[in-house]
């Protein structure tokens, strides 16, 4: 995996998605965090399977957003860096904190000291094989004492998530839709943020006990929902693109998506 020395922000007009975008089912920030999903994989080649391997934060700014990624697993915390997304319109520019820095052993694999796409698909590819993640955190942990690294988090300026504010009393009278009118936004909104079928939509099944209903900090009433969305044996070695979990907040006032995400159902084992 090469990499260019010379730090690099790229400014990014996506006027697909911002026209995609035009009369929404998402909110301002959802938008946001979809148009920030969707440059990680124009620029550095992490689809959505890969993003899982990073939590997300999204931080409100004066011109527009912050989208940070830091990875999800402390062990990996070295060498995957962390990647920020900035969002002001039709703007986008994303940066990676290995970018324009030396990279030891950078072309060999897991033994890189930066993991960029390759390593990436490799550490996703040992899970989907193996349901185990040990293998890799302790090459990760290992490269990251060889280095001195102590924290990722001692120079990442990262608030609580918008989504993460203290919540209002629920009151489900201020509700206008119904669970079912709930459902329907939810799956369309995977449809169009994930790109799948219509065949895909028709296999998904709402997981067992999964939909909550609250009230955001504005005080309306919002549902989440996760869907699934797998093979009927569910082994692990036969996924396929696009299963796995989806967790859709839906705004029941306004009827607009607040939140959606998407985990693979293979990363987190062992």
């Amino acid at each position: 995996m090469k990499r260019i020395l010379a730090l690099l922000i790229v400014t990014l007009i996506v006027i697909g998605s911002a026209a995609s975008f035009a009369e929404s089912v998402f909110t301002p920030d959802c938008q946001a965090r979809i148009a920030a999903r969707d440059v990680l994989f124009e620029k550095y080649g992490l689809d959505q399977k890969l993003q899982a391997f990073f939590s997300e934060v999204l931080i409100k700014e004066d011109d527009g957003y912050r989208v940070v990624y830091y990875p999800n697993f402390d062990e990996l915390t070295y060498v995957l860096g962390a990647y920020t997304v900035k969002v002001n319109g039709s703007e986008i520019s994303a940066s990676w904190s290995w970018d324009g820095k030396e990279i030891p052993n950078e072309g060999c694999g897991l033994a890189a000291h930066a993991w960029g796409k390759d390593q990436l698909t490799e550490i996703w590819l040992i899970n989907k094989q193996l349901s185990n993640c040990e293998y890799y955190c302790s090459i990760a942990r290992s490269l990251a004492s060889i280095a001195g690294f102590n924290s990722l988090y001692d120079y990442l300026d990262l608030p609580d998530d918008e989504d993460a504010a203290e919540s209002a009393d629920y009151d489900p009278s201020k509700a206008k839709l119904t669970q079912e009118e709930s459902i329907a936004i939810a799956k369309q909104a995977i449809k169009e943020a994930y790109r799948l079928s219509d065949e895909q939509i028709s296999r998904m099944r709402i997981q067992d006990d999964s939909e909550w209903y609250y009230a955001n900090a504005k005080g309306e009433p919002v549902m989440d929902i996760t869907f699934i969305l797998w093979n009927d044996n569910g082994v692990l070695s036969d996924w396929q693109e696009g299963n796995g979990n989806y967790f859709v907040t839906v705004n029941q006032t306004t009827g607009l998506v607040e939140n959606i995400s998407y985990i693979t159902g293979i990363i987190g084992n062992g």
